[in-house]
């Protein structure tokens, strides 16, 4: 792995640092790290454990890659040691599929958590076509680091994830430590900084959706970078995004209180303004002119026949809502805060 330029941005600004573990190079462009001489390392003949198996991370680990996976997904863990991720996931998630791969004799403890426990690299299972693509969330935690060329890996993953799929990754930050500078694990042949596991994921056209730092793993890793990633996509959006709403459902007449500065940002866009009747704004200055081809009227215009009213600011909601109430205490117009939409 001896590179005179960075896998990750093909930078040739490099810096090289002899350590009491071996060489290294750092990249000054993406400041990304990586053993520049390997040691042999088998993992297959090594009695892998789990590290950092707590309740209390391997919730945080769920809770931070939960809002990407469907129900009923189908999940792939790579390097899924004795399987006390995969053992809260199936309590936890309920996934419809779980299989693993763990090249280590870890694997043997794990299999009761797994509905397959693959025992060879994810590139050779897709190359023999014992592996089914298909899967709608990846895992990887404490794995990526320990690999010669991980650029490979993201591209094997991508192979077998569904298009609306997502990764989560977690490795080491850096040093894996804010007060030690370098990581010292004989067996870690990248140092990712969050600038180059972004600039590599991006580089293999998979998008960071999420991103956090100071994820414990343990007293030694207390510091460890948490991604999920997409395969990227061009945004696809729907003019009737915000007015499909269910809180607006059989509304057709529906009268917008606020003419500001979300009507342009956010209703233009994503709100269908057939289904608006006419704004409403205090200042007299907007009163009489249009916005998206519907009248701007006065607060007094809004009557006293029950109306579904929606509350176009997300700080002033509150404050509009007192307004109608006041202006209409014995009619019961229905408010909708546009946040309401949001949620």
């Amino acid at each position: 792995m001896s590179a005179i330029h960075c896998i990750v941005c093909n930078g040739t600004s490099l810096e090289h640092l002899s350590t009491a573990v071996g060489e290294r190079a750092y990249c000054r462009d993406c400041f990304h790290g990586w053993r520049t001489s390997i040691k042999p390392f088998s993992y297959a003949a090594t009695a892998m454990c789990s590290l950092g198996t707590s309740d209390d991370r391997l919730r945080a680990q769920i809770a931070f890659f939960a809002p990407f996976a469907p129900a009923d997904s189908r999940m792939l863990e790579i390097g899924c040691a004795t399987g006390e991720l995969a053992a809260m996931v199936r309590a936890e998630q309920q996934p419809a599929r779980y299989e693993a791969i763990e090249l280590s004799p870890a694997g043997a403890q794990a299999a009761a958590y797994l509905d397959f426990l693959h025992t060879r690299p994810l590139g050779e299972l897709i190359a023999a076509g014992t592996i089914t693509p298909g899967f709608d969330m990846i895992l990887m935690s404490h794995v990526l680091e320990h690999l010669e060329d991980p650029a490979a890996e993201l591209r094997a993953m991508k192979q077998v994830l569904s298009p609306s799929g997502a990764i989560f990754i977690e490795v080491p930050n850096l040093g894996g430590h804010r007060g030690l500078p370098i990581d010292d694990n004989r067996s870690h042949l990248h140092f990712f900084s969050t600038t180059s596991l972004a600039r590599l994921l991006a580089k293999e056209g998979l998008e960071v959706v999420a991103a956090a730092t100071d994820a414990w793993l343990d007293a030694r890793y207390a510091d460890s970078l948490r991604v999920v990633a997409r395969p990227f996509a061009v945004p696809h959006w729907s003019a009737g995004l915000l007015s499909d709403h269910p809180a607006l459902a059989g509304e057709d007449a529906i009268v917008v209180w606020g003419a500001g500065s979300l009507t342009d940002e956010m209703l233009a866009n994503f709100f269908d303004p057939a289904r608006i009747d006419f704004f409403i704004d205090r200042d007299p200055a907007k009163q009489g002119t249009t916005l998206l081809g519907r009248p701007v009227r006065a607060p007094e215009q809004l009557g006293t026949t029950p109306r579904t009213v929606l509350l176009n600011s997300i700080d002033f909601a509150p404050a509009i809502a007192a307004n109608v109430k006041a202006l209409y205490p014995d009619t019961a117009h229905r408010l909708v805060p546009i946040a309401d939409l949001l949620a």
